[in-house]
């Protein structure tokens, strides 16, 4: 039997396949972090910023039903929900994270100093426990290796009560499976699109009540949950 290797720096004994999960993740984010800086220019004008702003309708809808005096984007790309919400509700304190540089560059630069953006990683998110009343991720959780290491930290930030909106594809059918053999290969870091229901189970296991998750845009879906 191979024996596992153990990892003196935590104390804990890391397993091959760990490992390889690990390398996994760390790939995955180096390939989201480059394409995103590389498609920052021309995101918001052209084919690869589509799908977001077809969301973007929906997620308003659902943010405009909230009371909220703090709103954290995470994945906030250039900016561009965050500044809606900020239209929508001027006295909003706004923050955005995004794994992607030259995105946060773009996004700073077009709020100004009514947002806070910063790269970050959405499993280590640059806040204090119940910190927001709100947090959106739009057109990004499908590239987070570690979904529910991402959840638990929107759950840790999110204050009781309080409500996570998240969009993201939908692929039905045999179409999806193929999808997902096939994206972890591309060179654009994402990882997985999920059903609703495999989405909802995870947002569920991470200590959210899930109100609904349902068609948005195009080719979209739409959850909302409650902290």
């Amino acid at each position: 039997m191979r024996r596992r290797q153990e990892d003196t720096s935590r104390g804990t004994s890391v397993t091959p396949s760990r490992r390889r999960r690990v390398a996994a993740g760390r790939d995955a984010k180096a390939k989201s972090r480059a394409a995103f800086d590389r498609q920052a220019p021309e995101y918001d004008s052209t084919g690869y910023g589509r799908h977001a702003r077809r969301l973007h309708a929906d997620v308003m809808a659902a943010v405009d039903a909230f009371a909220f005096a703090d709103v954290l984007d995470v994945g906030c790309g250039t900016g561009a929900t965050l500044e809606a919400i900020l239209k929508a509700h001027p006295h909003t304190r706004a923050r955005g994270i995004d794994l992607s540089a030259k995105m946060v560059e773009l996004a700073q630069a077009r709020l100004g100093d009514r947002a806070r953006v910063e790269v970050a990683d959405a499993e280590h998110l640059p806040a204090g426990d119940a910190f927001v009343d709100l947090v959106v991720c739009v057109d990004s959780f499908h590239h987070y290796p570690a979904p529910a290491a991402a959840l638990a930290e929107m759950a840790r930030v999110i204050r009781p009560g309080g409500r996570l909106v998240i969009g993201e594809w939908r692929v039905s059918g045999p179409l999806r499976p193929l999808m997902n053999w096939l994206l972890p290969r591309l060179p654009e870091g994402d990882v997985r699109i999920y059903s609703g229901t495999e989405l909802t189970q995870l947002v569920e296991a991470a200590g959210f009540d899930v109100e609904r998750c349902e068609a948005a845009g195009v080719r979209g879906q739409l959850l909302i949950a409650r902290r």
